[in-house]
């Protein structure tokens, strides 16, 4: 820091160790300079000429972005700052915002009376759930260590890669086409829950009024945690679930199998043989997956079957059989007029 806060840590040493015999304080962080894009420091006595308020940026990005930007950057040494910069954040920032948005939206009507207990979880929901408690296990780790920017990381990656672009895929045709009560849609409605009331725990230091609002926002939705506000409550603590190695591993096979599924959709969408993936089918030779896997793997897919044959590992693609339901856009076979049977069961529940 500056040398008047030196100044002031040193004198306040001193007199602490000359009357007490000990120092006024449990815990020490230092940081390194704030530093502009030509690798100068930044401070009053400066010859930048940008204001330095923070309270500019404040007014023009908003306070959770400022919040955002320091959380995001390893104080322990010096700290890049430009305009650049804080762009980048304001994108982390919408794509957090936004996360928390598009849970609130799908758990509409959903409250604490329609959870599933973690054990009876479905196999993917289960498995988000184990990968929801590390998260916020190693977010908690992180904060009692001080690393926020290991906080934001984690929080980034996990909602991109994690939530958006595999399980909130995955589930949209349960969220979607099931019955509202169905069991497999309020199983993955409870990891959802889990993971909003996880997220806006381990956000509440960083982005603390963004958080409060989806906080707040629970309550007209039909979720519902705590009337309180979300600063007077603790970090999340999720259940244990029964999982093992065994179950790790089966899942990063499930994983890379689906890497290659979207290699070959991906083929077959350039020769224009598919548009979506709903529109093909998938053939899996396998020594390991069964064909009691077939309708997890069409869920992680994301196409409308998958055939699980014995043998030396090999994936076939190809242009979905039967016919193309309106409603929930699956093909099949075994289709009763306009509807595949699980839409015409779910219409006429209604």
């Amino acid at each position: 820091g500056s040398d008047q806060h030196r100044g002031w840590f040193n004198s306040s040493l001193s007199t602490a160790v000359a009357m007490g015999k000990t120092a006024p304080y449990r815990q020490v962080l230092t940081h390194g300079f704030v530093l502009d894009v030509d690798g100068r420091k930044l401070s009053k006595s400066s010859e930048y000429k940008t204001p330095t308020d923070m309270m500019s940026f404040v007014n023009k990005y908003g306070a959770d972005i400022v919040r955002l930007w320091v959380a995001s950057q390893n104080y322990s040494d010096d700290v890049p700052f430009s305009e650049e910069i804080f762009s980048r954040i304001s994108d982390s920032y919408r794509a957090l915002r936004n996360m928390l948005r598009m849970l609130l939206a799908n758990l509409n009507g959903f409250t604490e009376k329609d959870l599933v207990p973690p054990e009876e979880l479905g196999e993917m929901d289960r498995y988000m759930y184990i990968q929801l408690k590390r998260l916020s296990e190693e977010c908690v780790r992180a904060y009692e260590d001080y690393r926020f920017s290991h906080v934001y990381h984690l929080l980034n990656n996990f909602c991109s890669v994690n939530l958006s672009a595999f399980y909130i895929d995955c589930i949209k045709d349960t969220m979607y086409c099931d019955a509202e009560t169905d069991p497999g849609r309020r199983s993955a409605q409870t990891v959802l829950f889990h993971a909003l009331n996880v997220l806006c725990r381990i956000l509440a230091p960083i982005i603390p009024y963004t958080a409060e609002e989806a906080w707040q926002s629970m309550s007209p939705s039909g979720v519902f945690f705590s009337r309180e506000s979300l600063h007077m409550q603790r970090f999340p603590s999720l259940k244990d679930v029964p999982w093992s190695p065994e179950m790790d591993g089966r899942w990063k096979k499930l994983l890379a199998l689906r890497d290659e599924v979207n290699v070959q959709l991906e083929k077959k969408r350039q020769t224009g043989e598919i548009g979506k993936s709903l529109e093909a089918q998938a053939s899996i030779a396998s020594g390991y997956f069964k064909p009691e896997d077939e309708a997890l793997l069409a869920r992680i897919f994301m196409v409308s079957k998958v055939t699980v044959t014995p043998g030396e590992e090999a994936v076939g693609i190809s242009k979905a059989d039967g016919k193309k339901c309106p409603r929930c856009w699956k093909h099949s076979q075994d289709t009763a007029g306009e509807l595949c049977p699980r839409c015409s069961k779910v219409l006429a529940a209604k």
